[in-house]
């Protein structure tokens, strides 16, 4: 069974929730602090890897205490770690969470070993990439870096899938090597310079990434859930109403399991349903790890 592979980025999450969050300038007392594993790829691989998929994970992570609790839970997860390098030479990523009563959130990232990741690490994974059903990849490291294992990737023949968070322009040539896309709204903007409000201007949105090369967009929208946008077809599937609790990783929650149900054979809106499902429970939760539904947990909520 080929695994999935995710490429990217592992930061200690520092999760301080308050009644409101601060204005510029302003400082707000907190009620709660905890933390928790997280960053963007190594959400997406541990979603992927909860939800039933056999997953590795390309990244760098430093030799210190928030590197090592790393190790420990791909480890307890069964996530392949063969092609994670440990760096010595600076600390582990690094974010800072502030959430309010209402579950939104402000996020800081200091990306330390992540952005170590170099193209020699890619190369030194090349036979982990051709034995992968999929690629996934972030732009929470260098983003030369993760183009390069997109185009890598792409290449050898291997699906590639990109979540283009934190937003950043990406060269014109890198869109035909992209099997899907899926930005949120705000990243969409970024990426297209088209504002995305709703359906209709989501739907226009995905059909500027199609007309540049992408075979697959997946434009999500929070509550209004996503829209999906192919050669064939573009249509909208609404997210299950629910009351947030905490938003933070609902995205990565998503793309890990959209690439899952896609790894078990669904089609890519069959896909989009199940990571609906998938997201609206974690969003009942705190925490990204912690929030990550069981199989069994959404395919209850999606009725199978």
């Amino acid at each position: 069974m080929k695994p999935i592979t995710i490429i990217g980025s592992y930061n200690v999450g520092l999760f301080l929730r308050g009644d409101r969050l601060p204005t510029r300038g302003e400082t707000v007392i907190g009620e709660e602090f905890y933390e928790g594993g997280g960053g963007k790829g190594s959400n997406q691989a541990v979603a992927a890897s909860r939800l039933g998929a056999p997953v590795r994970f390309i990244g760098r992570i430093g030799f210190d205490k928030y590197g090592q609790d790393a190790l420990m839970m791909y480890k307890r997860l069964g996530i392949d770690v063969g092609t994670l390098q440990v760096d010595p030479t600076i600390h582990t990523g690094i974010s800072v969470i502030l959430i309010d009563q209402a579950g939104h959130n402000l996020i800081s990232v200091v990306l330390g070993a992540n952005a170590r990741l170099s193209p020699a690490d890619i190369d030194a994974s090349e036979s982990a990439l051709r034995d992968s059903f999929i690629v996934g990849c972030q732009l929470e490291n260098d983003r030369r870096v993760v183009e390069y294992a997109l185009r890598k990737a792409h290449a050898l023949g291997v699906p590639t899938f990109l979540d283009p968070a934190p937003a950043a322009k990406l060269p014109e040539d890198l869109y035909p090597c992209l099997d899907y896309i899926k930005p949120n709204e705000v990243e969409t903007a970024t990426l297209t310079g088209l504002t995305v409000t709703d359906v209709a201007s989501a739907t226009a949105a995905g059909r500027w990434f199609l007309e540049r090369g992408v075979k697959t967009a997946i434009i999500t929208l929070g509550e209004q859930g996503a829209v999906l946008v192919t050669a064939t077809e573009a249509r909208h599937f609404p997210a299950p109403r629910v009351k947030a609790v905490d938003s933070t990783g609902a995205g990565d929650i998503f793309a890990g399991a959209f690439l899952t149900a896609l790894r078990n054979g669904r089609t890519a809106g069959e896909a989009i349903q199940f990571a609906n499902h998938a997201a609206a429970i974690s969003v009942t939760r705190r925490g990204v790890v912690e929030a990550i539904p069981t199989l069994a947990e959404v395919e209850a909520a999606a009725g199978r």
